[in-house]
């Protein structure tokens, strides 16, 4: 079920972007487990985070984000188990973000989980564009930035380039400040081939805010992946990289991510030796970052 895949992929993205904090949780019992169970998603785990999260939601079966995580586990496992166990896989990923929005309307991530699925899923197993419009028109009326950037999902899948553009627009318009938003924006731009627009929302948001971190990395890595630009996006790369230590958050870049697009540029400008060096100061930081060891190896 390559669709089921697309979906996994797509959950297991938003729930290590979410920017949900365990630690805000009124509730008690379960908050252990639900630390425990998002330590081990980060780690790559989540057939262990699915026992956490299990445990989570027996000690409190009406706390919604119990169940949005639990959904997101079992939707990581989900591209990779058998084909006889898919299906009720998939039912059961539908069911935890259902009965996630169902004690919580306001968690707005589990409404993009079910816009995922209803976009990805085939009819008989509860696929349904409508139904992924009205959760977006849900998102909409809770958060005008998140309701733009689900329209964008919708469109994107229904392969409407004119529509995605003017939903991303709309959602820059309405959060002028968020990264995400831009960043969003940027990469659609990038993937139609329109790089000089992706650089130009990019630096209208750097305009802004000369100082944030993600957008100064978000030029950089635009210049590696698209080989223009080179010597602005090193230039950017090593100033980040001359920067103290920073929190990674959810659109913050690691170091060891840093260090990799910079080793991209020094590759692309002919500088072997420099972006081999680069690449093994990623994988030092992050011995598990398999882009890095991949550029790394291929060097070699």
């Amino acid at each position: 079920m390559r669709w089921l895949r697309s979906v996994s992929s797509m959950l297991f993205a938003g729930a290590l972007g979410s920017g949900f904090v365990a630690g805000a949780l009124p509730a008690q019992k379960g908050r252990p487990f639900l630390e425990e169970g998002i330590r081990l998603m980060r780690e790559g785990k989540p057939d262990k985070a699915e026992a956490q999260f299990e445990k989570a939601v027996a000690a409190e079966p009406n706390v919604g984000e119990y169940h949005l995580w639990l959904g997101n586990a079992v939707g990581q496992q989900a591209g990779s188990a058998s084909k006889l166990k898919q299906p009720f896989m998939a039912r059961r990923i539908k069911a935890e973000f259902e009965r996630a929005i169902a004690l919580d309307p306001e968690l707005l991530d589990a409404r993009d989980g079910l816009i995922q699925f209803y976009l990805q899923a085939p009819g008989f197993m509860g696929g349904s564009p409508v139904k992924a419009r009205e959760q977006q028109r849900e998102i909409a009326t809770r958060n005008a930035l998140r309701g733009h950037l689900a329209a964008a999902t919708i469109a994107w899948h229904g392969r409407d380039t004119v529509a995605t553009e003017r939903a991303l627009q709309a959602a820059v318009t309405a959060a002028p400040d968020s990264i995400n938003a831009t960043v969003g924006l940027a990469q659609r731009q990038a993937a139609w081939g329109r790089t000089a627009a992706a650089f130009a929302t990019l630096e209208a948001f750097r305009a802004r805010h000369p100082d944030d971190i993600a957008g100064r990395f978000q030029i950089g890595r635009l210049a590696a992946a698209s080989g223009t630009e080179l010597a602005r996006g090193e230039q950017i790369l090593r100033a980040l990289l001359a920067e103290p230590d920073w929190v990674v958050e959810r659109s913050r870049p690691t170091k060891a991510a840093v260090h990799y697009r910079l080793g991209m540029i020094l590759e692309k400008t002919g500088r072997k030796p420099e972006a081999k060096a680069a690449y093994q100061t990623a994988v030092s930081l992050d011995p598990q970052f398999k882009l890095a060891k991949d550029a790394l190896g291929a060097l070699k």
